[in-house]
């Protein structure tokens, strides 16, 4: 029997119910992490513990807009194109993990308010909500404190070493061959 689409109850029947889930049966599988820095529109936290900092050198391709992980052993043919960073775990007010990559201040020369506003907003973001615009005026973030309580983080379940894999899994300069290194020398 059709029910007519003017009867009161049609619509109850197509009313999902409160614990619907699209998902049937199986095991949901983590979110893939992003990579880049604290984001501008959400709240992020920054993870406190060490074993999730990783120093590392990172190199940015800008005419490919790509992002390489370079072992040691290639920083001789990279050059000032690699950058010593320190990668760090954080997840946004919606439990979506990112790598990002906290500058690794020089020792010579003279601060970059930059890096120095960046830092410091991942510093207070390993225990407060933050979010950070950049003000180009003044050359530096501007750090934002959430005005409320969001809560604990969500933090994954996954290790550092397997969240860097799953960032930069195609992305590792570890030979002279590398068509980075290559394209640096002018050997392509």
């Amino acid at each position: 029997m059709t029910q007519k689409v003017n009867e009161p109850s049609w619509l109850d029947n197509l009313r999902l119910p409160d614990g619907y889930s699209n998902t049937i049966g199986g095991v949901k599988l983590p979110t893939k992490p992003s990579f880049g820095k604290l984001n501008k529109h959400r709240f992020s936290r920054v993870h406190p513990d060490p074993s999730y900092q990783v120093p590392v050198l990172i190199v940015e391709d800008k005419d490919s807009g790509e992002t390489y992980i370079a072992t040691h052993a290639v920083a001789g043919y990279l050059g000032k194109a690699a950058t010593p960073k320190l990668l760090r775990l954080a997840v946004d007010n919606a439990g979506v993990p990112k790598i990002i990559a906290q500058p690794i201040p020089e020792l010579s020369g003279r601060p970059n308010l930059w890096n120095v506003t960046c830092i410091q907003a991942i510093q207070i973001a390993e225990n407060e909500w933050v979010r950070i615009e950049s003000d180009m005026n003044a050359q530096q973030y501007t750090i934002i404190k959430a005005a409320n309580n969001l809560g604990d983080p969500h933090w994954p379940d996954q290790t550092m070493p397997e969240l860097i894999q799953a960032v930069f899994l195609n992305n590792v300069i570890s030979s002279p061959d590398h068509p980075y290194i290559k394209q640096l020398e002018g050997r392509v």
